[in-house]
Formats: structure tokens, C-alpha cells, sequence
């Protein structure tokens, strides 16, 4: 992994531990903390002192965004990537939404400072409109906005609320102990409901989004985004399995009522079982309560570590294009005429291969017809692709030459659906260039794209 990408990875998981911390905190102070379980004015101040910090924390991976997005774009060092900043800023999709962003996150900070119930209710809003635009910047926004981003969305936020409800709950639940005990078994409970909704939403947008970004089981061992996403589910799965011990154990005893239901009694049998008769004296529960929820915490952090490696990874779905590379000699096929009309007028496995051309020259046809105003290319100091277009940076590496001859000349022999290959008509949207190139010309560009 190159230190550009760790560098990316660790701005993009320090941004969901600050959104996490905003949302959470938030969360917990509207709907689980109501007016009889403290005083306002005091759970306002502490609010602050939390929301404040983790809102100027995500101003600094919102900024390393921007800077690394345009290093992506123009392919180029850090110098040139900041002139070419106000470029990305006015013509590209991700600038508008990276201004939306900026935009949500002062008014959030304004926000806060009036410190009332409204305020907080128009932060959430604000916290909700920032991680928006944290799904159509990923993986999740190769379709524009669409059903996959907002499930992706809600992915988000319930995800954000859950584990930054819990290290807000965490940091703030020892001063609960020493102030009213019984608050925690309180507070514990409700957030408990909370994250039991926020586990069901989490695992239905969780294994859509799953299936759009693997497709095929195999890929989830054979791919490393798919080895990631396995990490990532193990971590959750005992995120999970402590939450469970706190919601069917630890909250219970604090209250000397045991919880009801069929899962209390068969997760109550389970433990039975396997860890026989164990009986904690009812002084050492908050700090035991307390222990569990930081465990939950620091497992919280891990998943979203998980989560900013995978933005920065390939998805599994594009796995396949592998197969689509063919060797680079190209030998001759010599058969028979009675043997094509056999095999039904071509050879066994045959594939178009256009002659060998020119990159060098394909280059400047590449630039004269300005394909750079929707193509994305690596490594290339082109302008900033102003329009929506396939990105270009290793097509050489995932299709043959035939395939690249046939997507100039006959676009809609293949449609690709997706954001940035079809139009309104559901057709390509790319131009028809066969008046205005050469047989020459078309070579060249091919071996020009066969050279990325």
C-alpha cells in the first residue's frame, strides 16, 4: 500500500470518527436523555465540549479530501494538485458536493453556539446532510443519486449513530455513576433500543450494499476488498456479541429486573451454558457495564478503520475485468476455409484484433478531440474531466484492443449501464467520431488506450 493511500485511509477514518462523534453525541442528547435524567443546561454544556472538537476535527479530513481528490484527478504532486484545486471546485460533480459539505459543517459550528433543543435538532440535520455527501463522494456515487446512494446514506447514519452513541456513552458514563447510578441503567436502556433499530438498519443496507459492490461469493476470499469487507463483518459480529451482553446481562442486573422476551431467555440460556452459573455483585456493575460498553467502543473504531480501506479499494464487482485482458502478441491464426464455415465462419476463440499503431501519435488525437473533458486519465497532466465519462487510468489493462476499437466506432454495440456511460435515452453518450477520424487515426488512439 502506497503512502499516498495510507495517508488517504487515515484522513477518510479520522472524517467517520468525527461524524460518528457528531451524529452520536446529538442522538443521545435528543432522544435518550430527556429532561428528568439531569440537568439541561449542564448536559448541553458537556455536549458542546464533545461536539465542538469533533466537528473542527472533521473540518480536517473534509480539507485533506479535497486535496487528494484533485491529486487523484490530475494525477500530479501536491503543488500542482492546489493550483488545479479551483478547477475541481467549479467543473466537477465531487467539487459542488465537497462545497455542500464545507458549507453544512460551518453552519453546524454557528450552529452550536446557540445551544438549544432547535439547535441541535438543525445540527442533526446539518451532521445528516454532511454524511450525505459522504456516500455520493464513494463508491456508493457511481450512480449518481440513485436508490444505491441512499441506502448507502442510511448505511451511514446508522452506523454513526450506533458506535458514536456508544463512545459518547463511553466517555460521559462514569460522570453518570458518580452523580446517579440508577441514570445508567436509564440512559443504558433506551440507547439499547436505539442500537438494536440502528443493528437491523446497519445489516439490511449492510448486505445490499454488499451485494452491489461483490456480486459473486467467490470474490469475497479472492479479492482484497472482499478479504477487507470478511474483516470488517468479523468485527461487527462481535461488536455485536457485546452489545448482547450488555442489553440481556449487564443493563438488567443494574435494575434487578431480568429483560423479557424470547431472545433474553435463549441468550440467557446460551450463556448458561457455556460459561455455567456466574454471579457479579451489584456494586461492581456500572464499572463492568461501563468496561463492556468501551470494549464495544474501541471495536466501533476498528469498523470504521475497515470502512476507510474499503473506500479506498477496489470494489470486488469490478474483479472480473481482469479476465479481459488478452495477451499482447498476437500471432497468426492459420486454418482452413472448410474448417471456418465448420466453426461458423471464424476460428475457435477468435477476437478482433486491430493492427498495431502509433501511441504517441494516438496521444494527440486523444487531446485534439479533447476526450480529457470526460475521461479521467492516470498519470496524465490533462485538465480536470469537466463531464461524466468512464475513467480511462488502466482501460489498457481491463479490455482488449477489439473491444476499445468497437466502444469508438459503434458505442451502442455494448451498454454499459451506470452513471457516466448512458443517457436519458438510455443509450451511450458517446459522440460518433467516424466522420472526423482516419483508419490511421483510430489505430493510433486504440494503441494509445492499450498503452494505459
Amino acid at each position: 500500500m502506497s503512502s499516498t493511500i495510507l495517508v488517504a485511509t487515515a484522513i477518510r477514518w479520522l472524517g467517520f470518527l468525527a461524524l460518528a462523534g457528531v451524529i452520536g453525541s446529538v442522538v443521545v442528547e435528543l432522544f435518550i436523555r430527556s429532561p428528568g435524567t439531569g440537568k439541561g443546561p449542564d448536559l448541553r454544556a458537556r455536549l458542546r465540549r464533545w461536539t465542538l472538537p469533533c466537528l473542527l476535527i472533521l473540518t480536517i479530513p473534509t480539507a485533506g479530501e479535497l486535496v487528494l481528490r484533485t491529486q487523484t484527478m490530475v494525477r500530479s504532486d501536491f503543488t500542482t494538485a492546489m493550483w488545479a484545486t479551483p478547477a475541481v471546485l467549479r467543473q466537477t460533480h465531487f467539487g459542488a458536493l465537497w462545497f455542500a459539505r464545507f458549507v453544512a459543517l460551518a453552519l453546524s459550528i454557528g450552529v452550536l453556539a446557540l445551544a438549544s433543543r432547535v439547535a441541535l435538532w438543525m445540527m442533526l440535520v446539518l451532521a445528516l446532510a454532511v454524511a450525505l455527501t459522504t456516500s455520493l463522494t464513494g463508491h456508493a456515487g457511481d450512480w449518481g443519486v440513485s436508490f444505491t446512494a441512499g441506502t448507502d446514506w442510511a448505511h451511514v447514519v446508522a452506523s454513526t449513530t450506533w458506535v458514536g452513541g456508544i463512545i459518547y456513552l463511553a466517555l460521559v458514563g462514569r460522570r453518570i455513576v458518580t452523580r446517579d447510578s440508577t441514570m445508567l441503567g436509564v440512559v443504558g436502556r433506551r440507547f439499547s433500543r436505539l442500537a438494536g433499530a440502528c443493528l437491523v438498519a446497519v445489516i439490511a443496507t449492510g448486505s445490499y450494499n454488499a451485494w452491489v459492490q461483490v456480486r459473486s461469493l467467490p470474490t469475497l476470499w479472492t479479492t482484497r476488498y472482499g478479504q477487507v469487507l470478511l474483516v470488517k463483518m468479523l468485527f461487527v459480529l462481535a461488536l455485536v456479541c457485546f452489545g448482547a451482553v450488555n442489553r440481556y446481562v449487564m443493563l438488567p442486573s443494574l435494575s434487578s429486573a431480568h429483560a423479557r422476551g424470547l431472545w433474553a431467555r435463549a441468550f440467557r440460556l446460551g450463556r448458561l451454558v457455556i460459561f455455567g452459573p456466574r454471579h457479579i455483585p451489584r456494586s461492581k456493575m456500572p464499572s463492568r457495564f461501563l468496561a463492556y460498553v468501551s470494549c464495544e467502543a474501541l471495536l466501533g473504531i476498528v469498523i470504521f478503520g475497515c470502512t476507510a480501506v474499503l473506500i479506498d479499494t477496489t470494489p470486488a464487482r469490478h474483479a472480473a475485468h481482469a479476465a479481459h485482458a488478452v495477451d499482447e502478441e498476437h500471432g497468426p491464426v492459420r486454418t482452413t476455409m472448410s474448417a471456418l464455415h465448420a466453426s461458423g465462419g471464424v476460428p475457435k476463440g477468435w477476437m478482433f484484433t486491430p493492427p498495431p499503431g502509433d501511441a504517441k501519435k494516438g496521444r494527440e488525437v486523444f487531446i485534439r478531440l479533447q476526450c480529457y473533458a470526460c475521461h479521467n486519465v492516470g498519470h496524465e497532466r490533462f485538465p480536470p474531466a469537466a463531464a461524466p465519462g468512464p475513467d480511462l487510468t488502466d482501460v489498457g489493462e481491463h479490455h482488449p484492443a477489439g473491444y476499445l476499437l468497437e466502444s469508438i466506432l459503434n458505442p451502442n454495440a455494448v451498454i454499459v449501464e451506470g452513471p457516466g456511460y448512458t443517457g436519458s435515452d438510455g443509450k451511450s453518450i458517446m459522440p460518433d467520431y467516424r466522420g472526423r477520424l482516419s483508419v490511421t487515426e483510430v489505430i493510433d488512439l486504440v494503441a494509445y488506450l492499450e498503452s494505459l
